[in-house]
């Protein structure tokens, strides 16, 4: 999977909101609330272009292996582990990538997720403040499905 160009997020963040759902569209990570967790990870891991990410189910959680170092994320085995799980995925990624999410996802059962390289997010928050909140919410201790 492709990154998104910077006219494509010119577009995003300057368009409508056809051009916002046509952009979650196609670079979405799409997580179901009943989503398994190891493919919550597989599925973030294949938008990042030029890293390794595997993950093993452990009677403990996941075993995630990222760019050849192994990490642990403990599960619950309830409904609270797929923010669980973002949030374990989004600290391993975390000095390059930033996981958010489609605001106008949260009160779905399905929410939408972005990733993008945090200088990338750095450089939008601070060229559309705004609409950067407006349209994405950031991965934090209270983010959770509805």
């Amino acid at each position: 999977m492709r990154m998104p160009s910077d006219s494509e997020l010119t577009l995003l963040f300057e368009g409508d909101g056809r051009q916002l759902q046509q952009f979650a569209f196609v670079y979405s990570v799409i997580v179901d609330w009943g989503e398994e967790d190891e493919e919550i990870v597989r599925l973030f891991g294949k938008q990042l272009p030029d890293e390794t990410v595997e993950v093993t189910p452990t009677d403990k959680g996941l075993d995630v292996t990222y760019n050849g170092q192994m990490h642990s994320i403990a599960l619950t085995f309830t409904g609270n582990d797929r923010y669980i799980t973002i949030r374990g995925f989004q600290e391993l990624i975390r000095e390059k990538y930033e996981i958010r999410l489609f605001e106008a996802s949260y009160l779905s059962d399905t929410h939408e997720f972005l990733i993008l390289p945090k200088q990338k997010w750095e450089e939008l928050d601070a060229r559309y403040p705004v609409r950067s909140r407006e349209i994405f919410r950031v991965i934090d201790d209270e983010l959770d499905f509805p």
